[in-house]
């Protein structure tokens, strides 16, 4: 896990970097997302991981356990291609400190691992579980940026939810309004309509 001077985990988005290739993009989408999942999860309070707002919904505590395991599963799928060989996942830490601590070692394991990749292994076939058809080391890891996208989405309704993001009305920053704002283009503007065909 990179820090700051004091300790303080840093984000991958807090690295004045742009992603110069396709190993650097990996790293940007999975360990931007994860490292955002678990900051907000370390805000969540204790007596909340198990709340849900409707029995239908994922709890935080699921999310990150799901997350945590799939990010353990492909990494080993990646790794090693025959899953007999494969370690069992442990079950997740109870303690949320515990879990988010373990999330954030995923993330530097993933790291290490994404930059390491070199072309020919991102196009290695495996199979999933020995079950499917072939699929490639970057499907692996597309497959765990996928997952991880939808955790957090999923994870952050629920920290909306629970007004751990501020407590004024949701407002979704809509690409017209700043259109307006920063260019100022007026609603319905031809130009655009005729850029893309419209």
């Amino acid at each position: 896990m990179t820090t700051d001077t004091a300790g303080t985990p840093i984000s991958p988005r807090d690295i004045p970097f742009l992603p110069t290739g396709e190993n650097e993009a990996y790293v940007w989408l999975l360990c931007g997302h994860l490292w955002g999942m678990s900051r907000r999860l370390r805000k969540l309070p204790a007596d909340r991981w198990d709340w849900t707002p409707n029995v239908a919904a994922p709890t935080a505590r699921i999310l990150a356990a799901h997350a945590w395991q799939w990010l353990i599963c492909d990494r080993q799928h990646i790794l090693i291609s025959d899953a007999t060989r494969h370690d069992r996942i442990p079950d997740p830490p109870a303690d949320p400190t515990a879990m988010c601590d373990a999330l954030d070692m995923e993330n530097e394991n993933w790291r290490r691992l994404l930059l390491s990749l070199t072309p020919a292994q991102l196009a290695e076939e495996r199979r999933q579980f020995n079950d499917t058809d072939p699929l490639t080391v970057r499907w692996f890891v597309t497959h765990m940026i996928q997952n991880l996208i939808y955790k957090h989405g999923q994870f952050s309704t629920l920290y909306f939810a629970l007004g751990l993001d501020g407590t004024e009305p949701y407002a979704a920053p809509f690409p017209n309004p700043i259109y307006a704002e920063v260019l100022g283009l007026p609603y319905g503007t031809p130009t655009l309509g005729a850029a893309i065909g419209s």
